[in-house]
C-alpha cells in the first residue's frame, strides 16, 4: 500500500495554457486524486502495479508544456507527514475542496 503524489508546475500565461492546466486538474480529480495543495495531488495505490498504471495514465493526460513529477511513497512514509498550516484559508475554495476530498478518503480507509 502506498500513495502517488503528483506535483506540477504548468504555464498559465496564455489563455490556452490556462485551459490545459485546468483540464489537467479536473482529469486528476476524475481519476481519483485529491488536492493536497494547489499543484500537488495525491491518490492511494494498493499495489505497485496500480501505481505503474496510474503513471501511464498521467503520461496520457499530461499537457505538452510544463513540469510534472510523480512520487510513490509508502503508507508508512505518508503517515509520518506533518501538516503545518501557516495561512488562514477559511475563505479559499481550495481548502474547501481539499478538505471535502480528504474527509471522503479517510472515511474510506
Amino acid at each position: 500500500m502506498g500513495w502517488l503524489l503528483v506535483c506540477f508546475d504548468l504555464p498559465v500565461g496564455e489563455k490556452e495554457e490556462v485551459r490545459q492546466a485546468n483540464a489537467f486538474r479536473k482529469l486528476l480529480l476524475k481519476q481519483g486524486y485529491f488536492m493536497l495543495q494547489n499543484s500537488i495531488y495525491v491518490r492511494s495505490c494498493v499495489t505497485y502495479d496500480k501505481t505503474e498504471q496510474h503513471i501511464r495514465n498521467l503520461r496520457l493526460i499530461a499537457p505538452q508544456t510544463g513540469s510534472i513529477t510523480a512520487f510513490y511513497i509508502t503508507d508508512r512514509q505518508w503517515s509520518l507527514a506533518v501538516n503545518i498550516q501557516q495561512i488562514n484559508y477559511r475563505k479559499s475554495k481550495y481548502k474547501k475542496q481539499a478538505g471535502e476530498q480528504t474527509e471522503q478518503q479517510m472515511t474510506f480507509w
